[in-house]
């Protein structure tokens, strides 16, 4: 991509001076203009060009990063670009760094790509802390709360799911996109969290909105030069402006659902999240009337965009990778489905009080979590002061990655890691045993997963539903592939599933 730039730059002999002047400065600045702090330890680079050929070879920067583990410790320090960011490897310097030195490590590494998604910063999850972001996750906790307590969260399963095994039953026996149906399935659940309503499988709006995230998510793929190289802002990539205009079609569905609800709005009937948000934000202009100018119409839009995309992409992705091992690992799909009909009387359907007694169906979920996270590196933290990780100094505004992959996959903790084994997860009396930090598909501390008390029980109820009612099978003659897509992402292939109802 870079090079189709560079064909364009007149290299006569001025212009090549200015770029090694330039060139010179910036190796001399970043070499002796800073103070020095004794960083992680971390492979060479290139200067300006830092660990992008690394980023881009074909074993995914996850698995390199647990590979330079073993030489360079669990903390390293690479460079994306000229941007220095420092990768945590093992539980205890994750540990460290977002429980002991929580504070230190809760700020979001600025990105451009991620101020154009997000309209300068006005969501949750990529905001830095702010009192607009404190008080803009305390609500949202509360709205999701309100929205789902009791019996509600299991009312919109219920619904989204009668709908979903309706339609695959009537495609039993056939070869299908899997995908496309929990799809839909996810979709209709925050759906009617957010707007209290659904699609149905062949909705125009639905299969768009379902386009632009597989889009977004493939495409996306290693980031965005834009991020490093600031002059391509005002001349972005055809890459970028492709994914901007495809994700403002999401963005446009988010505001004219928002927009219909507060024209509509009555304190005296609330039904979803964004009526929630609305009332919230009333409430608090009565208390202080500066709160209209810290969180506006464009924060709450942003804060449904959040709960929307965060919970569609996990969710529905999660449960594809379960359905998938699943049919890969067919004597435990048989060993869930033996579990579900032992609690589950005949006739009837898996409740939320169930899950307790589903101790091997809540394990196969956590270990597909474990086995498959979606985002390796979950979303990037930046440090809010000058801080240390163990022995070493962290500076001020570096950002700071996980590697949710590495904690999963480290051998140190998880014998033969790349196994699919659900018992690894149960005690010796075959209950869940209590949750690590070696397991961290949700993150911990001041940022973490805003909806992981509702995603959790959803997708258990979700799973439950589907395997007390289908069998998923491969098609003759194929087999699935459960190999990831991406460097940076962890995204299951398609594959055509067999549905058969169990009788």
């Amino acid at each position: 991509m870079l090079e189709s730039y560079l064909k364009h730059i007149p290299m006569s002999i001025t212009t090549q001076a200015l770029l090694l002047g330039l060139t010179v400065g910036l190796v001399t600045y970043y070499t002796f203009g800073k103070k020095k702090y004794k960083l992680p330890p971390g492979p060479w680079c290139l200067p300006l060009i830092g660990h992008l050929f690394a980023m881009n070879s074909s074993t995914p920067f996850y698995r390199q990063l647990l590979e330079w583990r073993k030489k360079y410790g669990p903390a390293i320090t690479i460079y994306l670009g000229p941007k220095r960011c420092v990768v945590l490897n093992d539980v205890e310097t994750v540990t460290e760094a977002l429980i002991k030195k929580g504070a230190d490590y809760a700020g979001r590494f600025k990105a451009y790509s991620v101020e154009v998604f997000t309209n300068g910063y006005k969501d949750i999850a990529m905001a830095d802390v702010s009192p607009t972001w404190k008080h803009l996750r305390k609500i949202a906790l509360q709205g999701l709360r309100q929205c789902l307590y009791g019996s509600k969260l299991e009312k919109k399963v219920f619904d989204s799911t009668s709908k979903v095994m309706r339609r695959l039953k009537e495609e039993e026996g056939k070869p299908i996109d899997i995908e496309k149906y929990i799809g839909l399935l996810v979709f209709n659940i925050l759906h009617g969290v957010c707007f209290n309503k659904s699609f149905d499988i062949n909705d125009k709006q639905f299969l768009e909105l379902l386009h632009v995230f597989e889009f977004t998510n493939k495409e996306t793929g290693n980031g965005f030069w834009e991020d490093l190289i600031p002059p391509l802002r005002r001349f972005p990539t055809t890459k970028f402006k492709r994914i901007v205009e495809t994700y403002q079609i999401f963005l446009n569905f988010i505001r004219d659902e928002y927009s219909a609800h507060k024209d509509k709005f009555s304190d005296d009937d609330m039904k979803d999240f964004a009526d929630y948000l609305i009332h919230a934000r009333r409430q608090a202009i009565l208390e202080d009337p500066e709160i209209e100018n810290l969180i506006t119409d464009e924060h709450l839009i942003q804060t449904c965009s959040d709960i929307f995309s965060a919970g569609i992409d996990t969710t529905r992705q999660t449960i594809y990778w379960t359905i998938l091992l699943l049919i890969s690992h067919p004597e435990i799909q048989t060993k869930v489905h033996a579990e579900v009909d032992h609690v589950i009387d005949a006739g009837e359907a898996p409740t939320l009080k169930d899950r307790e007694r589903m101790p091997y169906t809540e394990a196969v979920l956590h270990e597909s979590m474990r086995l498959c996270p979606i985002g390796p590196f979950g979303f990037p933290h930046a440090t809010r002061c000058d801080t240390t990780i163990g022995e070493y100094e962290v500076p001020k505004g570096t950002m700071v990655m996980i590697n949710h992959w590495a904690l999963h996959n480290d051998p140190e903790v998880w014998k033969d890691p790349e196994i699919f084994r659900p018992e690894r997860l149960l005690d010796a009396d075959g209950n869940l045993a209590p949750k690590t930090m070696s397991w961290l598909p949700f993150s911990a501390g001041r940022r973490n997963c805003l909806g992981e008390s509702i995603a959790r029980p959803e997708m258990h109820l979700m799973l439950a539903i589907l395997l007390r009612n289908f069998t998923f099978k491969c098609p003759e003659g194929k087999t699935i592939d459960l190999t990831p897509e991406g460097c940076f992402t962890f995204l299951p292939r398609k594959s055509d599933v067999i549905v058969e109802a169990r009788k």
